[in-house]
């Protein structure tokens, strides 16, 4: 029989704020894959922001950044960045306004803010300037952009120009053109020569909403937002009580 490969979001549909998967989910996504199927972590996240626990489920391979990252097994399918070369400029856009920029590395988070700024998780390393960016962080690759507050008008160009947005309700994810989650499942499921119509997707939030559009069977999770849940094919009960397990136990 031809596998399956499932894709599933993480924040919100296996956990939030990087706490363990929901057990029932794990077990179901290992015995399904023990069954010769594939499992596929499919995020927003960079890879600088995976965390053990979700990790350690097992996956076939991890699309990243939104589908800036595709991996699969050891091979790396496609990997999109922001060029280094244009961080100051977006940079400097950020040192005198009012919102906050997270540039998402392939090792860690890093925010961008002036003392304005009223959106900052505590735990991620802050700076005020593109010099300190330059200072201490470099080499990093930044695979992918978030931001809390409008995007300043004067690298407005820039952005419509090199980079997608994906909206969200009180932030924005930006990522390099072109990229999107379902576009990494693309590339995946034509390096294994797996037709669409064996793919299943789980997601919640609008940065799933191609992702559910593309694969054979989309599923939105019960705490989805209204959007995702309108074009899925199926609905299934919210993330902390065993949605993706519900699904799954149909082809165990």
């Amino acid at each position: 029989m031809t596998p399956y490969a499932a894709f599933f979001d993480l924040d919100g549909t296996l956990a939030v704020q990087n706490q363990p998967p929901f057990p029932a989910d794990v077990a179901a996504m290992r015995a399904f894959r023990a069954r010769g199927n594939y499992l596929f972590l499919c995020t927003g996240r960079s890879t600088g922001y995976l965390y053990a626990d979700i990790l350690d489920i097992g996956f076939d391979g991890i699309v990243a950044g939104a589908g800036a990252y595709v991996s699969v097994g050891d091979e790396l399918l496609y990997h999109a960045f922001i060029p280094q070369e244009d961080l100051p400029l977006i940079q400097h856009a950020f040192e005198d306004s009012f919102s906050t920029l997270i540039m998402e590395t392939e090792r860690c988070m890093v925010q961008l803010a002036s003392a304005r700024a009223d959106k900052l998780v505590p735990t991620y390393p802050r700076i005020y300037t593109a010099a300190e960016w330059q200072q201490q962080y470099a080499d990093e690759i930044v695979t992918k952009l978030t931001v809390y507050g409008p995007i300043p008008e004067v690298i407005v160009p820039y952005v419509e120009q090199h980079l997608d947005i994906i909206r969200h309700g009180h932030y924005e994810e930006v990522v390099p053109k072109g990229c999107s989650k379902a576009d990494g499942i693309r590339r995946v499921l034509e390096h294994l020569h797996l037709p669409r119509e064996q793919s299943i997707g789980f997601g919640d939030s609008m940065n799933d909403y191609d992702m559910i559009r593309y694969v054979g069977l989309g599923v939105a999770m019960g705490n989805a937002a209204d959007a995702v849940k309108a074009i899925a094919d199926r609905v299934t009960a919210p993330f902390d009580q065993g949605g993706v397990a519900q699904i799954l136990q149909e082809y165990l």
